[in-house]
């Protein structure tokens, strides 16, 4: 569950939520007229055609809803022409799909009400309305990434849709049906293919960026297309504004196999944990420097760390991986300080491995450090800028060493995770900035 983004399952559910309500409101008073009118008493040809062009017109309706107010959800701080444009797309493909899965749908319930009775009509409508919300999650999945990233989004609506569609049916027997039951169904299911769409997405990720700075700052973007474009461009999978420094089209990153690599286009300026490059491999924890915006990459533990032999396992090692063989300090002059505090047990011995302190070392009694710019930090990193004044710390309680994050704007990360607490043991290594830390002894 740590690579779990609750802030984007949180708000795609509540976008779910407006997209059910929006939906009640349209339809609700076209079904009570119907109602009111006597409903349907003869099964004839035209009555069964009126049937499925009504639920034709209903997926697709609700599945380019959800789409569009999922994507809008999604892409909130991105500049107007983006939203529309990616909107329109995600309407699009969603309307598509929802009316193919209005008509399959309508077929299955009705298959399975006359053949199945009371259970057959909750199975049957569980289906189709999962096959609906499939449509609204395929439309926000192309729209921001690829097929395959909608084939996961397809998935994670047509879990929502189906478990939506079985609460609107046990809603509408405990309430005796009626437009509070529509009510309360329509924005159950919308909201569970939303929190759906977002929970698929985040097991099934591989690779993913996240930005760190700037106005997009904790901002991430899942990498499914064999290549991805980052720019000023408000079109590109990963847009970056703010910097005029930055070209439309400044960098790209290609997937093959398990390799990620990024490079500049057309020489345009990239760094890789603040060393300029032309074209890198990318691990695990690195973070890519754009202009004035830094972006960190993810992979999901073990995507990459399979394909290497032992030697490139060792020469690959990162921060973000416990580490098995502790790698040599760099082999450059070393500071050390030494701060004493309230006298215990236990001796805490860092190593810093990258970053603008690189290969600084320090040696503490047992207390509380401090980690920050502030100048009263027992641990000052002022050349590190994505580090706050007073950042993390860590503490002694006589038993074990905890780090624990003081509100930074950047966060504390172990293992590619942003953590608030962790305890430290022998080998880990952590993240801060742009320094990486590693524990020698504890």
């Amino acid at each position: 569950m740590q690579n779990i983004n609750f802030s984007r399952v949180i708000m795609l559910t509540l976008a779910g939520a407006v997209a059910g309500l929006m939906i009640f409101a349209i339809f609700n008073p076209l079904v009570v007229q119907q109602e009111n009118a006597g409903g349907m008493t003869e099964l004839t040809k035209d009555a069964v055609l009126d049937l499925f062009v009504n639920a034709i017109l209903l997926g697709l309706s609700v599945a380019a809803m959800l789409g569009g107010i999922l994507l809008v959800a999604d892409e909130l701080a991105s500049p107007p022409k983006r939203i529309i444009l990616k909107m329109m797309t995600a309407v699009g493909v969603g309307a598509f799909i929802g009316g193919v899965a209005g008509a399959i749908g309508q077929l299955i319930f009705g298959i399975m009400v006359v053949g199945g009775g009371l259970v057959g009509l909750v199975i049957g409508r569980t289906i189709g309305w999962a096959i609906i919300g499939a449509g609204g999650g395929a439309g926000i999945g192309f729209a921001l990434g690829s097929w395959k990233r909608a084939s996961m989004c397809l998935l994670g609506g047509f879990v929502g849709g189906g478990v939506g569609g079985f609460l609107f049916d046990m809603l509408s027997f405990a309430t005796g049906g009626g437009s509070v039951s529509r009510f309360v169904g329509f924005t159950l299911m919308c909201a569970a293919t939303g929190a759906a769409v977002a929970l698929v997405e985040d097991i099934a990720k591989q690779n993913w960026i996240t930005i760190l700075t700037g106005s997009r700052e904790g901002k991430s973007y899942i990498l499914t297309k064999p290549t991805t474009l980052i720019g000023r461009d408000e079109l590109v999978d990963i847009p970056l504004f703010g910097d005029q420094s930055i070209i439309k089209h400044h960098a790209c990153i290609q997937i093959s196999g398990h390799d990620v690599i990024v490079q500049g286009i057309n020489g345009a300026g990239v760094t890789i944990n603040g060393a300029p490059i032309t074209s890198a491999r990318l691990n695990h924890g690195d973070t890519i420097g754009i202009g004035r915006h830094n972006l960190r990459f993810h992979q999901k533990v073990g995507q990459y760390v399979q394909q290497m032999t032992v030697q490139q396992q060792v020469n690959h090692q990162r921060w973000f991986e416990p580490a098995t063989q502790v790698p040599q300090a760099p082999s450059v002059s070393t500071q050390t300080r030494f701060l004493t505090a309230t006298p215990a047990t236990g001796t805490l011995a860092l190593t810093i491995m990258g970053g603008p302190h690189m290969a600084e070392q320090f040696t503490f009694a047992p207390g509380t450090i401090r980690i920050g710019r502030d100048s009263g930090c027992g641990i000052l990193l002022a050349q590190d800028t994505m580090i706050s004044r007073t950042h993390a710390e860590i503490t002694w309680d006589g038993t074990k060493w905890t780090l624990r994050d003081l509100g930074s704007t950047n966060g504390v990360w172990v293992q590619g995770s942003r953590v608030s607490e962790h305890v430290l043991n022998p080998g880990d290594q952590f993240g801060i900035g742009k320094s990486i830390f590693r524990v020698d002894s504890v």
